[in-house]
């Protein structure tokens, strides 16, 4: 049946519901209800977009659907970590597709004191954060967890099941890669003359 502009209408997802169903009332259920505002925060800084935070929120919702949390030992910070992966994989794949070279910069973007105009340019922010889902999982998820998310080093610790000494060493170990990456010799845009 087709409507007004000869498109057949959209049917609404039985397979959301399904899952709606199956996750209601489960400790899933329970840790994204009371960690949803925090989790789509997390998914925005990442992203930089509203609309893919989303669409995140949602995958992260169907992925919740099939996961056990009885055996995670911190059901919350397992809930993080996947949408970690998640906003990574989206990164990866959204790079591949617009064909982004990271650039050099012509300052240290992770400087503690970085100057005001520059802090908020968001292609070093989109370089920073492309540079950080190529680094190695504990290093990525303690680098967001601590410079994105604001996290203690104890609670990044407790969160990737790491001491605070050694999520501090990952964090170190992150931005040193991440700043190798930004200012790699090959990163820089080439000027003919």
């Amino acid at each position: 049946m087709a409507n007004v502009n000869g498109f057949a209408p959209v049917q609404k997802p039985t397979s959301i519901k399904v899952h709606g169903d199956r996750l209601s009332g489960s400790l899933a259920w329970t840790v994204l209800q009371a960690h949803a505002s925090a989790i789509h925060a997390l998914l925005l800084r990442l992203t930089l977009r509203p609309e893919t935070a989303e669409d995140l929120m949602q995958d992260l919702f169907i992925k919740l659907a099939a996961a056990d949390l009885k055996s995670a030992r911190d059901p919350a910070a397992y809930v993080r970590r996947v949408a970690i992966n998640l906003a990574m994989d989206w990164r990866r794949g959204n790079a591949r597709r617009r064909g982004l070279a990271t650039r050099s910069l012509d300052h240290d973007p992770l400087d503690p004191n970085p100057p005001p105009a520059r802090i908020d340019d968001a292609d070093d922010i989109e370089r920073i954060l492309d540079a950080a889902g190529a680094l190695a999982p504990l290093e990525r998820d303690a680098f967001i967890l601590r410079y994105i998310q604001q996290e203690s080093f104890e609670r990044v610790g407790s969160i990737i099941g790491k001491t605070a000494h050694q999520s501090r060493g990952l964090c170190h170990a992150a931005v040193s890669r991440i700043r190798l990456k930004l200012n790699a010799p090959n990163a820089r845009p080439q000027v003919s003359t």
